[in-house]
């Protein structure tokens, strides 16, 4: 990259000299595949090649990879996309909440009843995924609310068949 304030033109009958800084950045530390862009208009400028077959193996993903990545490849952003269990968040957080009669032991019970009584469209698995990742539900889940049976299976120990002879 040249730098136009310091580049300085004098002539003396017909002569011309000319003096460039660059501004290169020589310590460069590649620590992702999105630092490649970095690295390659670096090399470009030095018009030195690079070694990508060095590089894949130190960012440990194949060479194809490594120059998809130079040729400018950019991941697609992901979609801020919400969930169709959005719609349903007041009627869980009032289900929920500690003004509720009804208690909820299991994710499943709730899956369930929202299915039922409220025409939830959704599966089990991505139901229980939406609870994970609201704080607010997944702790009526792991607080302590769900009790284990009151009584467990009481043994009752018999006496030896007796033999026959």
């Amino acid at each position: 990259m040249y730098n136009m304030d310091e580049m300085n033109h004098t002539g003396l009958k017909g002569e011309m000299s000319m003096y460039i800084t660059l501004n290169v950045q020589s310590n460069i530390e590649i620590r992702s595949l999105l630092d490649l862009p970095k690295l390659k208009s670096l090399m470009g400028n030095l018009n030195m090649k690079m070694n990508i077959s060095q590089l894949a193996r130190e960012l440990e993903v194949d060479r194809r990879t490594i120059q998809k990545y130079l040729d400018g490849f950019t991941r697609r952003r992901s979609r801020d996309k919400g969930s169709k269990i959005d719609e349903y968040y007041e009627i869980i957080a009032a289900l929920l909440s500690t003004d509720s009669k009804q208690v909820f032991y299991y994710k499943r019970v709730l899956w369930q009843y929202l299915t039922d009584n409220h025409g939830l469209l959704c599966s089990a698995s991505a139901f229980r995924a939406y609870i994970a990742r609201k704080p607010e539900f997944k702790a009526y889940f792991t607080n302590g609310q769900r009790t284990a049976s009151p009584q467990g299976t009481v043994r009752f120990e018999t006496a030896p068949a007796s033999k026959r002879n």
